[in-house]
């Protein structure tokens, strides 16, 4: 825990360095400044949206395992993203089946392996609007390290990497005593303590899998994901006009993109350092000016940023939590999955 602490720290450290180099710090001063603070509003309004039906989509994922108020639901998603932006090494999303399983009394397993399944699903969605996009680059565009070639390999890897993991978890549940035999054995050649952990991770995934052999409802798992994502795009693109950009899809597409690879990545809490290299330098492949690509990036950062983690920090008020407490249970359930 502690080296995957330090290397986010680090990542996030570098990335962060790189971009404010290039900051024209007395301009993005005054953009600050002069920024609307309706735009806090238009940013925030889709992304609560986009709560609420990753409410709605995570009910029918958890369908297998029990009935699930959709309160509930949104109070582990608004505390467990709350806490992903402060806690370090991505514990959010355990402190999410943590607080579920608080509230409602539901089996921490089965409730990681929906969020895995979860991850997938956006994952594929978020590739295919990368892809798409793409399509409308310059293919000669650049910026930093990145490219339409790099950005479409990286898109590739991990398209190979969430079917893969798709492919293992389909396979624990329609052969779980074959499918656990054979992985717990391939890790145990690596340790015998990798062995045991894999084993354990994979024994407690099994009951939250059972959305799987379900087909009729993934038209509505589609549906609903891609309705999140819409409203994602949304909020990245209604903030283009804050910092003198003009409301084009490419930008608004670009940057979004941008910034579910930074998510893909090692990097600290909230994403800092990472989403502002990726968002800025995706931003400028698009054609974007680059100090109104960098003042994009931090701006649009700190007005999704803040308002989430107060509601998050609320949030777990409201229901007798406390940092502290939230990351010793993300840590057990890390250890004990």
């Amino acid at each position: 825990m502690k080296k995957q602490v330090f290397i986010g720290l680090a990542v996030a450290a570098v990335c962060l360095a790189y971009v404010l180099k290039d900051v024209d710090f007395a301009r993005l001063w005054q953009q600050a400044r002069h920024l609307d603070p309706l735009y806090l509003l238009w940013v925030n309004l889709p992304i609560a949206l986009g709560f609420w039906l990753r409410a709605l989509r995570w009910r029918i994922l958890l369908a297998p395992v029990g009935r699930f108020s959709l309160a509930g639901l949104n109070w582990a998603n608004l505390i467990g993203f709350g806490a992903n932006n402060i806690l370090p090494a991505r514990l959010g999303e355990l402190v999410r089946a943590y607080v579920l399983g608080r509230l409602e009394d539901a089996p921490a397993g089965g409730v990681l392996a929906t969020i895995v399944v979860e991850r997938i699903l956006d994952g594929l969605m978020l590739l295919a609007i990368l892809f798409v996009t793409l399509l409308f680059v310059d293919p000669s565009a650049s910026a930093g390290a990145f490219d339409v070639a790099y950005l479409r390999g990286a898109g590739y890897s991990l398209l190979g990497l969430y079917l893969g993991v798709l492919a293992v978890m389909a396979a624990l549940w329609r052969w779980p005593r074959a499918t656990l035999r054979l992985l717990t054995g391939l890790a145990s050649r690596l340790s015998s303590r990798l062995g045991e952990l894999v084993g354990r991770l994979l024994e407690t995934f099994h009951q939250g899998l059972g959305i799987l052999g379900r087909a009729g409802h993934l038209p509505a798992l589609a549906a609903y994901t891609a309705l999140i994502w819409l409203c994602y795009l949304a909020a990245f693109g209604v903030f283009l006009p804050a910092v003198g950009l003009p409301f084009r899809l490419i930008y608004a597409a670009m940057a979004f993109s941008g910034a579910g690879l930074a998510a893909a990545v090692p990097g600290g809490p909230g994403y800092v350092g990472a989403f502002q290299l990726a968002v800025s330098w995706a931003l400028i492949m698009a054609g974007a000016p680059r100090q109104e690509a960098i003042a994009y990036s931090i701006l649009f950062w700190a007005v999704q940023y803040f308002p989430l983690t107060a509601a998050g920090i609320v949030a777990m008020w409201r229901k007798g939590l406390d940092l502290a407490s939230l990351q010793r249970a993300g840590r057990d359930l890390e250890t004990k999955a």
